[in-house]
């Protein structure tokens, strides 16, 4: 017969509420009494957190009023963390010490917990916001862009750019500031520029929901939520579709696996399930929690291009593997995804077949442009941050694999965390989403990946009152901090050594305005491209205006920078109202991440004035503008935005196919509906199983539908 705690565990978990055992009562501390809590003296394992959180947020922030602009002026390869003073790191350190030492209490103290994590996240990411007098990265600011449109011409433009095909961020972004009275986006420079903290704040409630979802301690708990602030280092957390829907990701996954997961086939014997128990729920609930599940998913459809198929495919795993109740859902959310794409995504796939499908099944050449691609040539410096990231994501990824091997080795079976932070990995498999699939990956394996790597060290549940007495002499607190140093030493490093052209410089931006003022009806702005094939984004503060107005034509930046002939010619190409910039961020890119020599912006810029047959129409020390001293005659291009999106070509097929599409949404919805409001573990109705025969045929409608779409429209 086969015993132990974990053997007690499974048992307890389905026994009935009435017959369940009552909570072991954990042994009173120092000055409590059995009936209550008394009168207790402060003792050193709270005093010393809060001492050191006190210590840590004085030793970082009081050194950086220091960091003005001369200061950020001076950045090389290393980005902010080259010119961070040393006091910061300590305050860090010390941050970090906070959260360790709490974790050798003998029980959780959840007030300085959170205090300590949110103070640690708030550092993190709150200070480029803090020393730098405009937001940061370029992107960022191109994403006002479509809002200004959106207010301007009252809807989007797919012939524009592709992101229009996924209007929904953009469109409830423009929502919210007419039902708040701002007339200009621009407006929004400081919600922007604040953004990335509120983002990384927010993504610690449904993190900690997902923890919830563990049968682990709440050392091990916290622990995860900890390892993810720390690791939040991939960028993706400016003003963006991308960081709005990783918050809904989260969200999705952890009502997922908090309120609808599957009883899965029983584990072998002393086995545990590495998931918490499922809290009883009414029909009711049950059917508010799955209106969440799809509205979440149904906002992040329009909004993204990647994120849809991700929580696809995670949730397509999890119903496989029994650890998902909702067995329809998979069925459900794929139509929806796959229709987007087909009907109302139309101008981007296309005009883009080969760039949107080309990358199937080309596993290696996706990592290797994705992650050695992105570290050759540059500067000897800037090359360390590259290898810094690639190996903080090794160290996480490799504390997952053990805490998952320790969880098996203790007697638990882990099947739901392992598919967050695997799954996403399939994403290699598909495209090389323009050299950024490893950091996608890593971004959506981050959740599940932190939690398994805070397994590694605290991998019992503490259920029993040996497995609490060993983990208050346990050295696994003293190995998580350690693990915590090198995390948020790494991620200084990672997250902030590309702000040499990733931060916006005041200059630029005016640069910028002066173009916007001058591109009536339409204008050409040339900028300077290492590959002008391949690197088509510019280190510049651009499109935060007249979108459609002002295009952006990367030119060949020579290595030589005496030879600017072939960028005036480039000038005449171009023909009238053309002008080229040269930034000081996108001259910072060239040479730490493309090798261009030290001093190649400022002989650039000499050449440049040299020239008889160019002039200076802005000149900052953070940019300048050039045309030509006689522009090429001819008449200026109107602005060509494009109809207006949604565009569809509409044939029979298709008509029939999006009816058959928007029809079986509902059989399947209504059908899940009635799953859920069923007891568990019940047997299908005849009502799910008839909503079930009726979805067959216009699944195969469907179906047909998109393959005469491709077929002829590819």
């Amino acid at each position: 017969m086969t015993g132990g705690p974990a053997a007690e565990e499974a048992a307890e978990e389905h026994r009935p509420s009435w017959a369940k055992a009552a909570p072991e009562v954990p042994p009173t501390a120092e000055g409590e009494t059995p009936g209550g809590p008394a009168r207790r003296r402060p003792s050193l394992r709270t005093v010393a957190p809060a001492l050191l959180l006190a210590a840590g947020l004085a030793l970082y922030w009081l050194p950086v009023p220091a960091l003005d602009e001369s200061a950020l002026d001076a950045m090389g390869g290393l980005g902010l963390a080259g010119i961070l003073p040393w006091p910061l790191f300590a305050g860090a350190a010390l941050l970090v010490g906070a959260f360790g030492s709490l974790l050798w209490a003998s029980r959780p103290q959840p007030l300085l917990l959170g205090l300590v994590l949110v103070a640690t996240v708030a550092s993190l990411h709150a200070l480029p916001a803090v020393v730098e007098e405009q937001p940061r990265f370029a992107t960022a600011w191109q994403h006002l862009g479509f809002l200004e449109y959106l207010d301007r011409a009252g809807g989007s433009a797919p012939a524009l750019d592709a992101r229009w095909s996924w209007p929904g961020f953009f469109a409830v972004a423009a929502f919210v500031l007419r039902a708040c009275g701002v007339s200009d986006p621009a407006e929004l420079a400081e919600v922007v520029r604040w953004w990335p903290l509120a983002v990384n704040l927010l993504a610690l409630l449904p993190m900690a929901l997902l923890a919830r979802s563990v049968r682990a301690g709440w050392r091990a708990r916290w622990c995860g939520v900890w390892f993810f602030a720390l690791s939040g280092w991939v960028g993706q957390d400016y003003f963006s579709p991308q960081s709005f829907t990783y918050l809904l990701y989260l969200a999705f996954a952890a009502v997922l696996l908090r309120w609808f997961r599957g009883p899965g086939r029983p584990p072998p014997g002393g086995v545990v399930p590495g998931e918490a128990a499922v809290g009883a729920t009414t029909p009711g609930q049950r059917t508010v929690l799955l209106t969440v599940v799809l509205a979440l998913f149904a906002a992040v459809v329009p909004s993204h291009q990647l994120t849809p198929f991700v929580m696809l495919g995670v949730v397509a795993v999890l119903v496989v593997l029994g650890r998902c109740a909702l067995r329809g859902l998979p069925l459900l959310v794929g139509v929806v995804a796959v229709g987007w794409v087909c009907f109302l995504a139309e101008p981007y796939w296309s005009g883009h077949f080969d760039e949107l499908f080309g990358g199937i099944g080309g596993l290696g050449e996706n990592v290797t442009s994705s992650v050695t691609g992105r570290i050759e040539g540059g500067s000897a410096t800037h090359q360390l941050v590259l290898y810094t990231r690639v190996g903080l994501a090794g160290l996480v990824m490799g504390l997952a694999c053990w805490g998952w091997w320790r969880r098996r080795v203790a007697g638990y079976r882990e099947r739901a965390l392992p598919v967050l932070a695997f799954v996403p990995a399939a994403g290699f498999a598909l495209q090389a989403y323009g050299g950024e699939m490893a950091l996608r990956v890593f971004l959506f394996a981050l959740p599940g990946a932190a939690l398994l790597a805070a397994l590694a060290f605290f991998p019992r549940a503490g259920t029993s009152a040996e497995e609490r007495a060993w983990d208050q002499v346990s050295p696994a607190p003293l190995a998580a901090l350690l693990a915590g140093l090198v995390l948020v030493g790494g991620f200084l490093v990672a997250r902030w050594g590309n702000e040499a052209f990733e931060r916006v410089r005041p200059g630029e931006v005016a640069a910028m305005e002066w173009v916007y003022a001058h591109a009536e009806p339409t204008a050409r702005l040339l900028w300077l491209s290492e590959d002008p094939e391949e690197s088509v984004t510019p280190a510049l503060p651009w499109g935060s205006r007249a979108m459609e107005r002002v295009r952006y034509v990367p030119a060949a930046a020579p290595r030589d920078p005496v030879l600017v002939a072939p960028l005036a010619d480039a000038l005449r190409e171009a023909g009238p109202r053309s002008y080229l910039i040269v930034g000081r961020g996108q001259s910072a890119h060239l040479e730490l991440d493309a090798g261009y020599p030290t001093s190649w912006e400022r002989r650039l810029l000499a050449a440049l004035d040299a020239r008889d047959d160019l002039v200076a129409v802005v000149r900052d020390a953070d940019a300048s503008v050039y045309e030509l001293r006689d522009p090429p005659p001819g008449p200026v291009e109107a602005a060509a935005p494009g109809p207006p999106g949604p565009m569809v070509t509409w044939t029979p097929w298709s008509v029939l196919g999006a009816l058959s599409a928007g029809l079986l949404v509902l059989l399947l919805a209504v059908r899940e509906v009635l799953r859920v409001r069923a007891a568990p573990g019940s047997p299908a109705s005849p009502a799910v199983r008839g909503l079930f025969w009726f979805a067959v045929p216009l699944l195969v409608v469907v179906l047909a539908s998109l393959v005469h779409r491709f077929w002829t429209l590819a």
